[in-house]
């Protein structure tokens, strides 16, 4: 027999304003009553503005049920997945069952923005995993004297008196610039031009995206190069200009004294030159290449570090326990990778603080490609559908004890009294770090394609609210508001903080 879930293979997709009422599942969202296709066009535009409560409600009344629901939106077929036995089945599916690439050149329209080849090639993935990972204890210094540097120019005052920034740019330009610094070195983390333009390009990007996924695909071969102009094109001339004289430079300085020459830099950008394939060698591939490693590692970081900070100011009653923890860590263990692994307590709480505040309201976003997917319970879904999984869990009291309640120490109380080298609480559970991935802790994903840059992302947030904690005082203005737009959450760009500088106890 077959499931009663099953979709009608002949449901590959739908266009802009065009529902079948062939979905698995449509969400009871409160829009009225009415015919099937009415309902459909009701929940679609609420999905809008309002996809949370099509969420939390399609995982509560399914995640025990059928395990999947479906919601019918204005661009696409969405199902997602709510039970534990499913979600472990999605995350072991392969890439040409499930596709990631797929997905996310589907996201930000990459046959009409900047190319699929970026993402459907991602040969760059292994520096990430390698060089930059394993390389952190090199960047840790040059990490925090960056951040260092960049927190004090945002700063109008060392004086004592109370500065007032606005926290997305500042948490912004700050990652940019530490990151650059690893990335492309000194020759231009502190170039403004540079810093600007790889700020603006990942919101252009995104704002380009959302435009295309909205036009019928024959219209978009004829507007997109009017969006690319108008949104991309510009960031992607500056960016060549200041990034390949540096390139061509540093490919004459190989040819001429070898792999090895003199004063050869060990960041991303001379690992890019050397590893890459014969069809991406051209500078201009490289540049488009180090702009797309730039998207990837800024926007989620300096959301996640501007989350860390409100939620500092929220609650000013973990700042005393956390500056102890640093500055113990600190003196005795010095500006090192061992010394931000030490840190436990900061470390629960910015993984309390990524269960709170997500960038988006699902994750492992897929595409299904080939013949489909069937999972254990016979659910089919054919070739074309999205499927994701909700970010509700985080705050499922059956995964978190008071789940709604903000507890900065939740993940590290267990491992305070001797317990923290083992690892293991007197319960047999493992320790669950900043990065780690589970069924109840999407937000870097879950499976084979769990983000590569996790540690790096977890690395630098470390470094600069050790910072942040240990030298200044903070105080909250505006409480943000975060925007939604589909499954999307955008934090409030306007939202500001109060930052005093302080004594100190390390140097």
């Amino acid at each position: 027999m077959e499931h009663w879930l099953k979709i009608p293979e002949n449901v590959i997709r739908h266009r802009i304003f065009r529902f079948r009422e062939t979905f698995l599942y449509s969400v009871e969202a409160p829009v009225g009553r009415g015919a099937y296709w009415l309902r459909s066009w009701q929940t679609a535009i609420e999905w809008v503005a309002n996809a949370k409560s099509i969420i939390d409600r399609g995982y509560y009344e399914h995640r025990d049920k059928t395990g999947a629901f479906q919601v019918p939106t204005l661009s696409e077929n969405h199902v997602l997945i709510c039970s534990d036995q499913l979600v472990e089945e999605f995350r072991n599916a392969r890439e040409d069952q499930l596709s990631f690439t797929q997905r996310v050149a589907d996201v930000l329209q990459l046959e009409f923005t900047i190319g699929p080849g970026l993402f459907f090639n991602g040969w760059h993935i292994p520096f990430i995993r390698n060089q930059l990972t394993k390389g952190l204890e090199g960047f840790t210094i040059p990490l925090m004297e960056e951040f260092k540097l960049a927190i004090e120019d945002h700063m109008m005052s060392n004086s004592g008196q109370w500065t007032s920034v606005k926290a997305y740019g500042f948490c912004s330009t700050v990652i940019a610039r530490g990151m650059s610094r690893t990335f492309v070195g000194l020759e231009l983390c502190r170039n403004k031009e540079y810093l600007k333009t790889t700020l603006e390009f990942t919101q252009q990007l995104f704002i380009a995206a959302n435009l295309l996924r909205f036009i019928p695909t024959p219209v978009k071969y004829l507007i997109s190069p009017l969006i690319n102009e108008r949104f991309l094109n510009k960031p992607l001339r500056i960016s060549k200009r200041l990034l390949a004289p540096i390139i061509e430079e540093r490919k004459r300085r190989a040819q001429e004294e070898g792999e090895d020459w003199k004063g050869r830099p060990d960041d991303m950008l001379q690992w890019l030159i050397e590893g890459a394939p014969e069809s991406e060698q051209s500078t201009d591939a490289l540049v488009l290449r180090m702009t797309e490693v730039n998207m990837s590692a800024l926007h989620t970081t300096g959301a996640t570090l501007y989350e860390c900070l409100f939620r500092l100011a929220m609650h000013p009653e973990y700042i005393p326990d956390l500056r102890q923890e640093i500055n113990y860590t600190i003196v005795h263990n010095g500006w090192t990778k061992v010394a931000m692994a030490k840190l436990v307590k900061l470390d629960s709480f910015m993984r309390e603080t990524h269960r709170f505040s997500g960038t988006t309201l699902v994750s492992m976003g897929r595409k299904v490609i080939g013949k489909g997917f069937t999972f254990s319970n016979a659910l089919h879904l054919p070739a074309g559908v999205t499927v994701s999984i909700p970010e509700t869990p985080h705050m499922d009291e059956r995964e978190y004890e008071n789940a709604h309640v903000f507890d900065g120490f939740r993940f590290s109380r267990p491992f305070e009294r001797g317990e923290v080298a083992q690892g293991i609480d007197n319960k047999g559970s493992k320790r669950k770090y900043f990065t780690t991935a589970s069924t109840d802790f999407l937000r870097f994903g879950y499976g084979h394609s769990v983000c590569p840059g996790r540690f790096f992302a977890a690395h630098k947030i470390k470094i600069i609210l050790c910072l942040m904690v240990m030298y200044y005082d903070i105080r909250l203005e505006d409480k943000p508001r975060p925007v939604y737009f589909e499954f999307v959450r955008g934090s409030d760009l306007n939202a500001c903080l109060s930052f005093k500088r302080r004594q100190s106890e390390i140097s």
